[in-house]
């Protein structure tokens, strides 16, 4: 299966998948860590939010997109009725996962997970931007940082640093979905050269995150 193909099964789909929803996960709960608000690690959270994130990433994310795109062009995929099937599935498990989190962790996890699912709904005719996947990174590390600290009570600076690491997240996000888009655009230098600015503007938040 050739790296360049589109669709919920090609290669590139997979391995983006598991880097943006196990990756941001990661990148909050080890931000609790290393900001200090926890005094253990909670592997549970963790290894829940992973999940979660990669499902939301791949599964909810890319079957619904498919089912849009599937008749627009060739794309590796199933077919329209396990699409459908898939679909359910991974919202039944990814409500499971945000309802037992916010039993262990409070309320906000509910909250982040519902807006993180929402704007993951990447679909032609229903919403259709590459900003909705960069929000959902946003919000991937604010919550993998939540279920860990299991609370809003903590420094502004905190915030503010998690709030850096989350738009970290999402232009890095937003600014690659722009580059691998290019081909679904009018080609033009300006536009390449202004998504690859887009992409590497997220160190500067990186930064000042390390920084502080």
């Amino acid at each position: 299966m050739k790296f360049e193909k589109k669709g919920m099964l090609a290669p590139f789909t997979i391995l983006t998948s598991i880097a943006t929803g196990v990756g941001f996960p990661l990148l909050g709960s080890l931000a609790a860590i290393d900001l200090k608000v926890i005094d253990g690690i909670y592997f549970e959270g963790i290894a829940l939010v992973m999940v979660g994130g990669f499902l939301a990433q791949w599964v909810l994310a890319h079957t619904i997109h498919d089912f849009y795109h599937i008749e627009l062009e060739k794309r590796i995929t199933f077919s329209k009725k396990t699409l459908k099937t898939l679909l359910v599935i991974s919202i039944i498990f990814l409500l499971g996962i945000a309802f037992y989190l916010t039993m262990q962790c409070g309320w906000p996890v509910l909250v982040f997970s519902l807006i993180g699912g929402i704007i993951s709904l990447y679909a032609e005719g229903l919403l259709h931007h590459e900003s909705q996947m960069a929000f959902g990174a946003m919000f991937l590390v604010i919550g993998g940082f939540y279920v860990q600290a299991k609370t809003l009570n903590l420094d502004i600076i905190i915030w503010f640093q998690i709030l850096c690491l989350a738009l970290f997240a999402f232009f890095s996000q937003y600014g690659w979905l722009l580059i691998y888009r290019l081909d679904d655009y009018k080609y033009s230098a300006y536009r390449k050269n202004r998504n690859i600015l887009v992409t590497k503007s997220a160190l500067i938040f990186l930064i000042i995150y390390l920084l502080l």
